[in-house]
């Protein structure tokens, strides 16, 4: 079992720079399933176009934190978490393993 490198790791920003050159009519919806006093799950959606199903999906879960960024933004760190799951679902995850 290999260990994650940050080093090989794309960030959510570079995947979604590819994704949107790719597929410049597609998009992603993301969803709050569920908050339980400090924790977050969200689920996002993504599309190769307008009209297209859903290509791929991410989910992610996140809880509110006393210190670092789930202190003060544990809600957008899981919708991007979600979506740079979901990217990597749709294949935009290259450079190296994913992180989980």
């Amino acid at each position: 079992m290999g260990f994650f490198n940050l080093e090989e790791y794309e960030t959510v920003e570079e995947r979604l720079i590819k994704f949107w050159k790719d597929n410049p009519e597609g998009r992603i919806i993301t969803a709050l399933l569920d908050f339980s006093g400090s924790r977050f799950i969200v689920r996002a959606e993504i599309f190769r176009g307008s009209d297209t199903p859903v290509w791929a999906t991410g989910l992610a879960e996140e809880t509110i934190q006393g210190r670092g960024v789930n202190a003060t933004s544990a809600l957008e760190n899981c919708e991007t978490s979600a979506i740079g799951r979901a990217l990597a679902n749709a294949g935009y995850a290259t450079k190296g393993k994913r992180a989980s």
